[in-house]
């Protein structure tokens, strides 16, 4: 296997040299460049990435933050959105040759220890965060160390800090005032997960606003707190339906949660939509599979556009101003809202 010096000593170089040349590190004449790479092509060299990191005091690998595991946001049924954001980040990095390290959420303190360790032991050049919470702290040492993040997700404060997402206040909104046109003013909202997750804050706060709107009061016995789970939209709607006075539809906060609500239905004979109208985000497969009406969100492209941004900053980490990226999102109409059968 040929090593570096077996390279300088067949380019007529010094090792230095043809490190400049690997790494962009130092001065290096065109001519020299291209004799040094032939040769590396040549006897096949490929240097050792620890080794380039200590010359270029880079790892390669950045990290990819998600939610605890129990959340179970990679393994309930029909989701395919996270594999599409793995695949977006996939392409962007491997363009790079660089690495994808997951690191977990943890309760309290633990995540912010976890965070700060792999950035101060200088494990990763880059964190890309996905679904954060409202409290999440070590953003602040992250930015005070101007070590490179992005945010797939808004942050609540006016923070210099990259994010890519869909609007997800507009999303709720959007879904809701759907309904609202539909002709229906006792809407429900099944939450996607805890509220100080700003995904489900912000499609929480958009039914809000819709509701206001159009002059429409909110009814806190229509608000359900759900999760990742199929059996969260089943609750909801029996717990809907048990009220003096239940909804006429339901702004589902993911597709799962949806095909929940229509198991629900089919086992106790009631209709969709002419019961109970339902719309919901994400469009995933099982929107599609289930005829549900849903929000498109593209996390393939969020993750493409998140981790390009990411390289961008690991690259410019002194001189570049932080972007805010939205991805379009629109509205796919099938049967399950009704609209289909009555057009708008």
């Amino acid at each position: 296997m040929a090593t570096i010096k077996d390279i300088a000593r067949e380019a007529q170089v010094s090792i230095s040299t043809v490190s400049f040349a690997i790494n962009g590190t130092g001065p290096v004449a065109p001519e020299t460049k291209k004799r040094i790479m032939e040769v590396i092509e040549r006897l096949n060299y490929h240097p050792s990435s620890a080794a380039r990191g200590l010359v270029t005091r880079m790892t390669n690998n950045i990290c990819l933050y998600v939610p605890h595991p129990k959340s179970n946001i990679f393994t309930f049924h029909g989701n395919n959105l996270i594999n599409d954001m793995l695949q977006g980040i996939g392409e962007s990095i491997d363009e790079k040759d660089y690495n994808l390290l997951l690191a977990w959420e943890q309760p309290g303190s633990e995540t912010d220890a976890k965070i700060m360790s792999l950035v101060n032991k200088k494990a990763i050049d880059g964190i890309l965060f996905f679904n954060p919470t409202h409290n999440f702290k070590p953003i602040y040492e992250l930015i005070k160390q101007k070590f490179p993040f992005v945010f797939m997700g808004r942050f609540f404060d006016n923070e210099p800090i990259d994010i890519v997402d869909i609007d997800n206040f507009d999303a709720g909104y959007r879904n809701t005032v759907h309904l609202i046109k539909l002709g229906h003013k006792n809407i429900g909202f099944i939450s996607p997960g805890p509220l100080n997750y700003l995904v489900a804050g912000d499609r929480f706060e958009g039914y809000q606003e819709a509701l206001r709107d159009h002059n429409i009061r909110y009814n806190e016995h229509y608000f359900y707190l759900g999760d990742n789970r199929e059996a969260s939209g089943y609750s909801a709607l029996e717990t809907f339906l048990k009220l003096k006075e239940p909804p006429t539809a339901v702004v589902a906060g993911r597709d799962i949660q949806a095909v929940g609500m229509l198991q629900y239905a089919q086992e106790n004979g009631i209709l969709v939509p002419e019961d109970i109208a339902i719309v919901s985000f994400e469009n995933s497969q099982l929107a599609e599979l289930h005829d549900i009406t849903s929000i498109r969100t593209d996390l393939y492209r969020i993750g493409r556009e998140a981790a390009k941004l990411l390289l961008q900053a690991i690259g410019r980490r002194k001189e570049r101003q932080t972007q805010n990226i939205i991805i379009p999102s629109d509205i796919v109409i099938r049967r399950s809202c009704g609209s289909v059968l009555n057009p708008e």
